[in-house]
């Protein structure tokens, strides 16, 4: 594997990954939860009751996918800022993309 994370943002991106292996739960998280966490969010001014159903919904979808299929505990209970750090690695990780999509063309005609 890569070299060993150095900061602590790089350690908690690193138990994230070591914690979501398992194809059912990324999907749980990517196709399920967070989805439902968003439209919680879209609809908490118009119907704070069912954005309420949706966010507690959305997480408990995510962390039956914890306790199901990866056997493990919920990264975000080890560290409550993992949302925030998994999207700001995100962020970079597309900006280097770009990044290299960019520099790529660079010297093409």
């Amino acid at each position: 594997m890569g070299a060993a994370p150095t900061s602590r943002f790089e350690q908690i991106v690193a138990t994230y990954r070591r914690d979501h292996r398992h194809p059912v739960n990324h999907f749980l998280h990517v196709g399920v939860g967070w989805p439902m966490v968003a439209a919680a969010l879209l609809v908490l001014p118009f119907r704070p009751w069912w954005s309420l159903g949706l966010f507690v919904g959305g997480y408990a979808f995510m962390w039956m996918g914890h306790f199901v299929f990866e056997r493990n505990l919920p990264t975000i209970w080890k560290y409550p800022a993992t949302p925030l750090v998994m999207a700001v690695a995100v962020v970079k990780s597309m900006g280097a993309g770009l990044g290299r999509l960019l520099g790529g063309r660079q010297g093409r005609v």
